[in-house]
């Protein structure tokens, strides 16, 4: 999957841009507050449904406007030709279009259109909380396997059914409640049928970190392991069991799914306790490089890199060996950058595509422009 072309208006300052764009690297140069994360922040809502930048639309509408709009042709693997769109108003309405036609499921564009998000806090894969470890699972899981969507937005709903049957003990914690039991064991099914996704899917993603920090210069003995959400050692109906009293009396679920985690490891410790920020960065490409590869492989689409800031906090040999490996992915890429980079030999000739935005303008150029 490649976008050929780009339309984008009412995004932040970008009044009007259409742009053809190459199948390697697109990279949109300009000074700070051009508008060059704001290209591809709109493709990320395109594919995503939302920001990543904002949890509401209406900073992300350009101001004395009430719509804005992002559309894009592309070939999808077969070379079959698409198209793409998406429109969101300041009332909260909004419509999406599948090669003309409206499309009610968000999902579905996310399928067409995978994508790899790289901005320049990446090190916070590594550094984060769980949940931003939690929706890399996710989402790379969904692009091998879409059914697992559903599995999980199942067990989504499940969650917060027994938590409301949870809440109205009203903080006593009496015996379970035929209701509670009911929910309990549904809850217990599908995290079966939820942790099983995770970890097949995991099991496949594991060597290729491994080989990507590799080939990324990265010498560490980094590991990985998945924490289903509860007590090593334990099944979850135990931990749901002992957790009875305290998910009672704070009316919320413990234990589950919700609260799995991707865990590295750095021989005993957590590798967040010993890696600096720059090493961390690799090990976070690694991560993403690595999965856009699976998705490939097994879901059978080729990803869209978008990266904000390309190059930074890397040194020159480590840039040099992630420029090249995400070469290799033979997927396509939109990157931002103060001024133009050194790409260590990697997308040259027509596989690059350099742009210049300024005040909201983006319009190709041919790097030797100011």
């Amino acid at each position: 999957m490649w976008l050929t072309r780009l339309e984008v208006s009412g995004v932040r300052n970008l009044t009007s841009v259409s742009i053809d764009c190459v199948q390697g690297l697109n990279l949109f140069v300009g000074p700070n507050g051009a508008g060059k994360t704001a290209i591809i922040e709109a493709v990320h809502l395109l594919a995503r449904g939302r920001s990543f930048r904002s949890t509401t639309i209406a900073p992300m509408i350009q101001h004395g406007k009430n719509t804005l709009m992002v559309r894009t042709a592309l070939h999808d693997e077969s070379r079959r030709e698409r198209e793409l769109g998406i429109e969101r108003c300041r009332d909260g309405r909004s419509a999406l279009r599948v090669d003309g036609r409206p499309e009610r499921r968000a999902s579905e564009i996310a399928r067409l259109l995978p994508i790899q998000l790289m901005l320049p806090d990446a090190s916070s894969l590594v550094f984060g909380g769980p949940q931003g470890r939690r929706r890399f699972i996710d989402w790379g899981a969904f692009h091998v396997k879409p059914s697992y969507l559903e599995e999980l937005r199942d067990y989504q709903r499940t969650s917060l059914q027994r938590n409301a049957a949870l809440r109205s003990l009203k903080g006593r914690s009496p015996s379970l409640t035929p209701e509670l039991v009911a929910w309990t064991t549904r809850l217990i099914g599908l995290a079966r049928i939820v942790d099983g996704s995770r970890r097949d899917y995991l099991a496949a993603l594991f060597p290729l970190v491994a080989e990507t920090l590799r080939d990324l210069g990265l010498d560490l003995a980094l590991e990985l392991s998945y924490y289903p959400g509860y007590r090593e050692g334990s099944s979850l109906e135990d931990c749901l069991r002992e957790d009875y009293a305290r998910d009672a009396r704070f009316g919320v679920t413990h234990s589950g799914p919700h609260r799995g985690d991707l865990r590295l490891w750095l021989g005993p410790g957590r590798a967040a306790a010993t890696l600096s920020r720059g090493q961390a960065k690799v090990v976070a490409s690694a991560l993403l490089l690595a999965q856009a590869g699976l998705t490939t492989r097994v879901g059978g689409r080729r990803s869209l890199f978008l990266i904000d800031d390309i190059g930074a906090e890397l040194d020159a040999r480590h840039n040099e060996l992630f420029f090249r490996a995400l070469e290799a992915t033979d997927c396509q890429v939109f990157a931002t950058a103060a001024t133009e980079v050194s790409l260590g030999g990697a997308f040259l000739g027509s596989a690059r595509k350099l742009f210049h935005v300024e005040h909201g303008v983006c319009r190709p150029f041919d790097g030797n422009e100011p």
